[in-house]
């Protein structure tokens, strides 16, 4: 099926979100879509992508957890942990369920929340949007979206930076995939950095 089938198939799902975490969803698929052309990927695709990351953003843990067993997701322990990890493999897996999306469609929302060193330009490009969406308001923001918006390779590496950044200094672990990917991106000298301003 063709990507106006996910939108169409995500509309539904999109109203059962709190208003905010629609707007977010809306903001995040503008923003890739709109970055889209300069990532060499389909707009189309990145609309739909943003469209579904976060459809189940919004379950209890306990509910995710469930529904990725149900689903065949193979949690692992930084997931069963905080299984708030879970709700983009869970959305990928109800693209899968449905019939809906192209494979690097479901990969991006799979993995929108950890990263992972297999990510193709469009997960990538998602995972970023993700961050730096209109609504979102945090230290350092600015400074990324400009890093983001001159140089998307610059702009995922100074994402994850801040991503790992954020965790450490809350003492949350670091999914393996996020360090797989930091790795992936972080050259010979592995060095941390701060979010730029």
């Amino acid at each position: 099926m063709n990507t106006s089938a996910v939108a169409e198939w995500a509309a539904p799902w999109l109203l059962r979100l709190s208003p905010a975490r629609r707007a977010h969803s809306l903001g995040v698929a503008r923003l890739a879509a709109d970055w889209a052309p300069r990532w060499r990927v389909s707009p189309d695709d990145a609309y739909a992508a943003g469209l579904v990351h976060d459809l189940a953003r919004e379950w209890r843990g306990p509910d995710l957890l469930r529904e990725a067993e149900r689903l065949g997701w193979p949690t692992d322990e930084a997931e069963r942990e905080s299984p708030i990890l879970l709700h983009g493999p869970v959305a990928a897996a109800w693209m899968r369920e449905a019939g809906v999306g192209s494979a690097a469609i479901a990969a991006a929302v799979r993995y929108h929340t950890t990263a992972a060193p297999s990510l193709d330009a469009l997960g990538q490009l998602v995972f970023i949007a993700d961050a730096l969406e209109p609504g979102r308001e945090y230290a350092g923001v600015e400074g990324l979206r400009r890093v983001a918006e001159a140089d998307g390779a610059e702009g995922y590496r100074a994402v994850l930076a801040s991503t790992r950044s954020y965790l450490a200094a809350r003492g949350f672990r670091i999914h393996p995939r996020t360090e797989a990917a930091w790795a992936l991106v972080a050259g010979d000298d592995g060095s941390e950095e701060e979010a730029p301003s």
